[in-house]
């Protein structure tokens, strides 16, 4: 067909059958044409992806606070990013076994994930049970005993989830339950898209994260309250985590003890000891002793006795010394 109309001509006809004044369809949008995934909806926009970054950065310092009091130890906690899958995506991700424990925001409907790595379970459990955290980590599921343990720390970051949360709406976290393989996790619905928000956790030698996966359905009726001028407002509102912190560390149990002195005997005195006798220690009698809070010096005091108890009176502060 030599006489074909090009292009062109096909658009200049088109043009031509249009009526005045319309919108010329066949201009060309350039860079304003971009690719869309029915399969995988966008409903997650980057605002609303910043301020979940923003509250569950909070969140990372109250979960620093308060690992470091109940496990004893230094540890690192901070945002490592956030993305947004299907739910049928986010739990084909997940490894076989896992930690991945199910909650709930009341009264927001939906059901959240919080996911945690193995190596970082391990290193909890660990400490609770008076280890170093450092030891090498089995590959395998969580026995029922460390289920409980895992399921009992999680419980507890429920409270501080709600804190960091205090500053959009008042929700109480619940956790339901603790599963280790990614196929008894039953979704609400396979196609809801889930923001998931990693957190790094760091605890010695062992470098793993939390994952939480939050439907958008559960943040959909709070999402005229995640725009950046409501946190700002907040932020005003004095909800910082300067009285956030001071809260939360203000319960957490420290061990104070007493060092009363100590003495050498030989093998064959030791074997002699009787209840009764006296060992002479090597620590005067108007001498100050040591109080440690922890694992540090912190005051030296003098021991004396109150009612029925034994009883320490602090006479002064030890300087802290860098290590």
């Amino acid at each position: 067909m030599e006489n074909s109309l090009s292009q062109a001509d096909i658009d200049a006809l088109m043009r031509a059958l249009l009526p005045a004044g319309s919108e010329d369809l066949f201009q060309s949008k350039g860079n304003n044409v971009r690719p869309y995934d029915f399969r995988r909806p966008t409903k997650f926009k980057k605002d609303l992806l910043r301020t979940l970054v923003m509250i569950h950065d909070n969140f990372a310092r109250l979960l620093q606070s308060f690992f470091m009091a109940q496990l004893r130890t230094r540890v690192q906690l901070h945002v490592r990013g956030t993305n947004q899958y299907s739910y049928t995506e986010y739990l084909q991700l997940l490894r076989n076994p896992t930690v991945v424990g199910t909650f709930h925001m009341n009264p927001l409907p939906g059901t959240c994930l919080i996911e945690v790595s193995q190596n970082v379970a391990y290193a909890i459990i660990d400490r609770v049970f008076g280890g170093s955290g450092a030891d090498a980590q089995p590959q395998r599921a969580l026995s029922e005993i460390e289920r409980g343990v895992i399921l009992r720390v999680l419980s507890e970051m429920m409270s501080l989830l709600q804190e960091a949360w205090r500053s959009v709406a008042e929700v109480s976290p619940v956790m339901e339950g603790i599963e280790t393989n990614p196929v008894f996790i039953k979704p609400t619905s396979t196609s809801e898209v889930v923001a998931a928000i990693t957190i790094g956790f760091e605890i010695g030698e062992h470098m793993g994260h939390f994952t939480l996966a939050l439907p958008h359905t559960t943040v959909e009726p709070l999402l005229s309250r995640l725009t950046g001028s409501h946190m700002l407002t907040a932020a005003h509102e004095g909800n910082g985590e300067e009285q956030v912190l001071p809260e939360s560390l203000s319960n957490a149990e420290v061990e104070v003890s007493a060092f009363l002195g100590s003495t050498k005997v030989t093998v064959s005195q030791f074997a002699e000891l009787q209840p009764g006798d006296v060992i002479l220690l090597d620590t005067r009698v108007n001498s100050e002793l040591p109080l440690h809070t922890g694992e540090r010096l912190t005051f030296l005091g003098r021991p004396g006795v109150v009612g029925r108890y034994m009883s320490m009176k602090i006479t002064r502060r030890v300087p802290v010394t860098q290590p």
